[in-house]
């Protein structure tokens, strides 16, 4: 394989004169030297300032501006000018660890596989989650990132990644992966504003990509009140999260109707983020008897209340 490979980090960003300069900081800091850097002004409204910062750094970066049109857009628009034989996502208001890309590469590198091979791996990390002034508010945990490390590499069929989507879901920015990609499987979803990551990584693992996962707190993922997530409300229940758990328990029902332990992880993945609808019929295609079934049902959808009142709490309390 290409040991130093270029490495092409797309930084989409709207308005983001709060905290673009210190991704930009995190990407240009990266130990692995061999990147080039792109931001991607989606049409910001904001009196230039988003603008006026990114081209504070001159040549350091490679500067697009474009009408508004959305995050996927604008990844877009990075994925099409990049140079880099792989891409890495940055959001604008997230921060790289400064060994974010060396140490994925170094981890690409201990496959030993040839670049063609390679072009069908996906590179996911943990995560550390901080507030809108930098602080961490949820640490990174060894053991549960190593056992998921363990889990995923011992992942033969990607069919388990799509009936558990809640149980491997992945930071966005913390992916790393070839530009190939994007011509198996598409671009991102423009029509697409909270879910077109995990969007993303569906349409790759229905085509075989095979997934690997460094349990290495390479990543810290922002929450402020200024997001997308936040001013829309974020909910699993709407039309894009209609879409997602529809297509996933289509896409099991018509390649495996037959594994019962395929449904019953959905089914309890539904009801753990009340989707309760899908969960039911997953569940129909057990074989668990109707009293186990209200059991497991009444079991995932008090977790369920329980989870989601603790973390609307813990929100709103660090931001």
């Amino acid at each position: 394989m290409n040991k130093n490979p270029l490495v092409s980090i797309v930084i989409p960003v709207y308005n983001g004169s709060n905290y673009l300069a210190e991704a930009i900081d995190s990407a240009i800091n990266q130990t692995y030297k061999n990147t080039e850097i792109i931001v991607v002004n989606d049409g910001s409204c904001d009196d230039g300032e988003t603008e006026r910062i990114a081209k504070e750094y001159g040549e350091k970066i490679k500067y697009i501006y474009k009408e508004n049109g959305g995050s996927s857009s604008a990844l877009n628009a990075g994925i099409a000018n990049m140079n880099g034989a792989w891409f890495s996502w940055l959001s604008h208001d997230d921060l790289y660890r400064p060994d974010k890309l060396e140490r994925q590469i170094e981890y690409m590198r201990s496959l030993n596989i040839d670049d063609m091979e390679l072009s069908q791996h996906i590179f996911f990390s943990a995560s550390e989650l901080i507030d809108a002034q930098g602080k961490v508010i949820r640490r990174f945990n060894l053991k549960k990132a190593r056992a998921m490390q363990d889990k995923v590499e011992r992942i033969s069929d990607n069919k388990y990644l799509i009936a558990e989507p809640t149980t491997y879901s992945f930071n966005g920015c913390s992916c790393l992966i070839n530009g190939e990609s994007f011509i198996k499987a598409g671009m991102f979803n423009e029509n697409l504003r909270l879910l077109n990551d995990v969007d993303m990584w569906f349409r790759l693992y229905v085509r075989g990509f095979k997934v690997h996962y460094i349990p290495e707190p390479l990543v810290k993922g922002r929450i402020h009140s200024k997001q997308i997530s936040k001013s829309i409300g974020f909910s699993y229940h709407n039309s894009e999260q209609d879409m997602f758990w529809k297509r996933s328990l289509e896409w099991l029902t018509t390649n495996f109707p037959k594994e019962e332990e395929l449904f019953f992880l959905y089914g309890r993945n539904a009801y753990l983020k009340t989707r309760n609808v899908e969960g039911d019929l997953a569940f129909n295609y057990t074989n668990i008897s109707k009293v186990k079934k209200n059991i497991f049902r009444l079991k995932y959808k008090s977790r369920a209340f329980f989870m989601n009142f603790v973390k609307s709490m813990y929100l709103k309390i660090k931001t």
